[in-house]
């Protein structure tokens, strides 16, 4: 199923079961406040994007990516649970690497932290990203309260980790460190 991807520009015109799916999907560490989203999908950095996907003309999930120039960053990516199993989330991985024409990064537990995250990983290699477990990666907190969390970085190219690191921290998480 060849998934499609709509932009969206305004939060008001996000649909209640994606942002169910992100509140859901998401440990409140590992995702952004929602004011904090809803200023970034109304116009608030231009290399931020927010899309829902569709597959065969239902909702079936949202990826949100950061173009960095040099690769693009996916931030989060969920799909709803009726709608997994169908090659939609290999679907989306192929669809974004055609697209951008770019090495593609993204974060992951690390895999002691359980079964699924050693399941998220190996998804990601099989659509091939590797995981870079010699380079220390920590995900700064979202906002304050929240906390940091140990990370792995995953890649689907040659990209410079420092920089990557540097922009995640600095467009991103508008963090250092």
């Amino acid at each position: 199923m060849k998934p499609e991807f709509i932009k969206i520009t305004s939060h008001e015109s996000m649909p209640i079961s994606i942002l169910s799916l992100y509140l859901l999907a998401f440990p409140a560490d590992e995702r952004r406040p929602c004011h904090h989203l809803f200023s970034l999908i109304d116009g608030g950095e231009p290399a931020f994007d927010f899309r829902v996907i569709y597959a065969g003309g239902r909702i079936a999930g949202f990826v949100t990516t950061w173009d960095s120039g040099e690769f693009l960053y996916i931030e989060h990516f969920a799909t709803l649970d009726h709608m997994r199993g169908n090659g939609i989330g290999g679907a989306v991985i192929e669809r974004l690497r055609e697209e951008s024409d770019k090495p593609l990064l993204l974060e992951v537990e690390l895999p002691d932290s359980g079964p699924m995250a050693v399941r998220r990983i190996d998804f990601y290699r099989r659509h091939g990203l590797e995981p870079r477990y010699s380079f220390e990666y920590m995900q700064p907190p979202y906002a304050s309260g929240l906390n940091p969390l140990p990370m792995v970085l995953m890649t689907s190219g040659d990209i410079d980790l420092d920089s990557a690191r540097e922009f995640l921290y600095s467009r991103v998480y508008k963090a250092r460190g």
